[in-house]
């Protein structure tokens, strides 16, 4: 009772950013993850128009991007395992360091084969990042500071993923390839902030790590996150999110360039200006979505929130089919962001509250690396598919495929009931 009491007074006491702004390790960490992201953000622009430039190939280009997501299945739920074990700072570091190092030689190379395995070893320093970075953020702030140190976080994230392609898009027409050693240098100095924070480690036994061992832990996660009633829906609805993403979302720069503006190559700058203004619109759309759900999160409600931002997803990439209006389709980006940021942030705050924090590395990365398996087959085929049917008509696809998933998922699962129930018993709570 005692507990319990303590729990729904802690409830009643309302947080405010504030007092995540006073907690100097939240803040240490955000500052080296800040780094992190404008490194991500620029390279994220650059890859793509790199590889489409010394190839002209979309396939090739979304190649590139699937070697990129293949570490996520084959090495993020190892990481996991790692993130519960061992010093989550010391993986984190590693694994800003990794990236820093495997993008330096990118300018000298002009094939295919040297980029994927490129892509590849970048895709292994982001996966191995990625679980104890999210595993870590709870233990640093707490339960009831979550979600708003996570909308300050991913804040900082949209922030630079705005400003990425805004920067990224000139920068790359001025210098080139030499942005790549531009975006190792944020890596670095990542990797330096991160060293000197203190970041939490997994509060459980530690085993000897052997092949049992690892496989045990991994098992484990996997059996977690399908036995746990909301986790088990949320994953669900992630998965046709992600088909969706991975088929309709690499293809947004090739439509750009050889729809709107026909394969012009004496308009290709003003198409990679045109891509990155884009895709700073929608970031700025998830940025204000962020801000508004972390500060209004009971009154918008968890439920809206993932109800409106699955289905802006469906209206985002069906408008590509009706309309090359570069006007009509960023303020369509701009709804969807914002619509989109609220839903992502509910979905991370369920699993931060849902997830305990010894079992937590493994269930963010098995989670990472059962999405990442659709992710990559999307990314490998959304390419061929282009080439099959077209762009617009891909993406067309790829809507309907998130509308018909989300529809069935709510359906079968009522997988929203939950959400609304959680929220009601906060209300309840709270008075």
């Amino acid at each position: 009772m005692k507990k319990l009491s303590e729990a729904n007074l802690e409830l009643k006491e309302e947080s405010s950013f504030l007092d995540v702004f006073k907690n100097k390790h939240f803040m240490k960490l955000l500052a080296g993850q800040t780094f992190s992201n404008i490194g991500d953000a620029v390279f994220r622009i650059s890859i793509v128009l790199y590889v489409y430039s010394i190839t002209g190939s979309a396939t090739k280009m979304t190649l590139v991007l699937a070697a990129q997501t293949l570490p996520w299945i084959l090495i993020g739920p190892i990481s996991g395992v790692f993130a519960d074990r061992i010093s989550r700072k010391t993986i984190m570091v590693a694994s800003d360091l990794l990236r820093a190092v495997s993008i330096i030689a990118i300018p000298f190379i002009s094939t295919m084969y040297p980029l994927l395995i490129i892509a590849f070893l970048d895709g292994v320093g982001s996966s191995s990042f990625a679980a104890p970075r999210s595993a870590a953020i709870p233990e640093i702030v707490g339960k009831k500071l979550y979600v708003k140190a996570i909308s300050i976080s991913r804040l900082i994230f949209q922030t630079f993923a705005v400003m990425g392609p805004l920067i990224a898009a000139p920068v790359y027409a001025f210098f080139g390839a030499p942005t790549f050693w531009i975006t190792s240098g944020f890596y670095v100095v990542s990797g330096i902030i991160i060293f000197f924070t203190l970041i939490p480690s997994a509060s459980r036994e530690k085993e000897p790590l052997t092949v049992k061992s690892i496989l045990k832990d991994l098992r484990e996660g996997f059996v977690y996150i399908f036995q746990h009633r909301i986790v088990k829906v949320l994953i669900m609805l992630y998965t046709v999110l992600t088909i969706g993403f991975s088929f309709a979302g690499p293809l947004l720069y090739p439509w750009i360039f050889e729809i709107r503006h026909g394969g012009d190559f004496l308009l290709e700058q003003l198409a990679q200006t045109e891509y990155g203004i884009v895709g700073a619109i929608v970031a700025f759309g998830t940025v204000a979505g962020n801000l508004l759900f972390g500060k209004f999160e009971k009154k918008i409600g968890r439920s809206r929130a993932i109800i409106m931002g699955a289905f802006s997803i469906v209206i985002y990439y069906l408008i590509f089919q009706f309309t090359s209006s570069i006007y009509v389709i960023s303020a369509i980006g701009l709804i969807m962001g914002t619509l989109n940021g609220m839903m992502s942030l509910s979905i991370n705050a369920y699993f931060a509250e849902e997830v305990p924090n010894e079992i937590r590395g493994r269930a963010y990365s098995a989670t990472n690396a059962y999405l990442q398996v659709f992710s990559f087959t999307c990314l490998s085929l959304s390419g061929l598919t282009a080439d099959a049917i077209g762009m617009a008509n891909t993406m067309m696809s790829a809507s309907i495929v998130i509308f018909m998933g989300v529809l069935l998922l709510t359906l079968r699962t009522k997988m929203f009931n939950f959400s609304k129930q959680t929220i009601e018993t906060m209300h309840t709570i709270g008075d």
